[in-house]
């Protein structure tokens, strides 16, 4: 094998590696549950499964983003994209398809616990400000950042301050439609939103005074430590990005500041945490059903010994070759070369009479038609042509011009004295009737009688000896 081969074998295993690595799995049972956190398949106490569940049985269609974050620009604005605990920043291009989808009118809910996704936000703060005329309505610095830390509030919590329980609902710019028939808020080691981003100013869920953002995670007696966020914190903020003059047709967020909310745990145990689940996708759609909701898992931890990993590593890569205006040049011509090899002989095919197809076969081309028209059940077409080849080969063996049925009786007459004139004209005229419309419905039975009938006539006129 050359170096050609190995290398065309290298790519063919790679290309296909993440393929036959879902099959697999999928065809021997191999992975049962999703364990990632926040897998909207995991049915475990830390999955979105009921969360799911539940936006579908409110009428939504729900899909998973396992690739790259650019499969939401095919809904060109018409969808709801949820991001939920990611674990890693966002790409450049992500955050430009964000940005894009939001200006297309699509909305988004993003839930982050401890400011993973902050720097990516950096850049979409500041494209979201440049779209509001480079001047934000709110008097605030950037329009989403999360502080950080985890949540504790000292006056308001289930089993321990890390587990804080919000009850301080505003109505905001949702209009009170998020916190509708929603009396409570139970949080599980979360962080909040920054108060100087928008999102934090137009907070609807807010938590008591005696709360701060402890930096030190592992500290065993969290106190207050100078510098770090404190005081009544926004954890859930809601905005139209129309209200900032950019587009009638911009979108709507919601960011929360902890994803466990929405975890099988959190809304069996808590049906408030549910209804508040279930009034985010209505608010973000602004009650159309018909949108769907797509989770972006892409960024969730992922096992990498899994299928979804290597097929969602590599989708998202070709995703980004095939979008990328300089490569996705190239694509045709890499793939006309890969698959050269595998195509036939691009040379003119030589052309050859159907007869000497045929002949090479050991048949004739009239013979062959034959066949084919018995076994399509096409008789009259087969009446047709052996009536067509008795009159040729009459005309050649009698030097006539013409074709004529009453010459062909001078001469059968006196050859069968057995066959009664009324019966032969009759026959005849049966014949040409069925020969003027190939297309009639004649049985087999009547089909054979014709064809001994003319077959009679050549072995009398055209095969006989003199």
């Amino acid at each position: 094998m050359g170096w050609k081969e190995g290398l065309w074998m290298v790519l063919f295993v790679f290309a296909w590696f993440p393929v036959g690595m879902l099959l697999a799995t999928t065809a021997f049972d191999l992975t049962e549950t999703y364990p990632q956190d926040f897998g909207i398949y995991n049915e475990e106490w830390n999955g979105l499964s009921g969360f799911r569940e539940q936006t579908e049985a409110q009428g939504y269609e729900t899909y998973s983003i396992q690739s790259s974050m650019s499969v939401i620009t095919r809904y060109e604005g018409d969808a709801v994209l949820v991001i939920m605990g990611p674990v890693r920043d966002f790409s450049v291009d992500a955050v430009l398809v964000v940005f894009d989808h939001l200006m297309a009118g699509g909305s988004i809910l993003i839930a982050d616990d401890f400011g993973t996704a902050n720097n990516s936000f950096m850049l979409l703060n500041t494209l979201i400000s440049q779209a509001w005329g480079g001047s934000s309505p709110f008097p605030v610095s950037g329009v989403l950042s999360f502080t950080g830390g985890v949540l504790l509030d000292l006056d308001s919590y289930d089993k321990s301050p890390k587990l804080p329980v919000i009850t301080d609902l505003r109505a905001g710019l949702d209009g009170g439609a998020l916190t509708q028939g929603v009396n409570s808020l139970h949080l599980n080691w979360a962080t909040a939103l920054s108060p100087r981003s928008a999102l934090g100013l137009a907070g609807i869920a807010w938590t008591t005074e005696r709360t701060w953002c402890e930096t030190e995670i592992e500290k065993e007696d969290p106190w207050p430590s100078e510098g770090e966020w404190n005081g009544s914190l926004p954890v859930v903020g809601a905005i139209d990005l129309g209200f900032g003059g950019a587009s009638s047709e911009t979108g709507r967020i919601v960011a929360v500041s902890d994803p466990s909310m929405f975890t099988n745990d959190m809304m069996g145990l808590w049906p408030d945490n549910a209804r508040f689940a279930a009034n985010t996708i209505r608010w973000l759609s602004q009650g159309n059903s018909s949108l769907p909701i797509v989770f972006c898992e892409h960024l969730l931890e992922v096992p990498p010994n899994s299928a979804e990993f290597f097929y969602g590593l590599y989708l998202a890569r070709a995703f980004w070759l095939s979008t990328m205006p300089y490569f996705s040049a190239l694509y045709p011509f890499v793939t006309a070369v890969g698959i050269r090899k595998y195509l036939p002989d691009m040379k003119k095919p030589e052309v050859k009479a159907v007869s000497e197809v045929f002949m090479r076969r050991g048949q004739t081309y009239f013979s062959e038609r034959m066949s084919y028209y018995r076994r399509e059940g096409n008789y009259a077409r087969v009446v047709k042509m052996i009536y067509r080849k008795l009159r040729r080969d009459i005309m050649k063996k009698n030097m006539w011009t013409k074709y004529d049925p009453h010459q062909v009786w001078e001469l059968m007459k006196y050859k069968d004295p057995k066959l009664k004139q009324e019966r032969f004209f009759q026959t005849i005229e049966r014949i040409e009737e069925i020969s003027s419309s190939p297309k009639m419905k004649i049985s087999e039975n009547e089909m054979m009688d014709l064809f001994f009938f003319v077959r009679n006539i050549e072995s009398k006129l055209i095969n006989a000896k003199r």
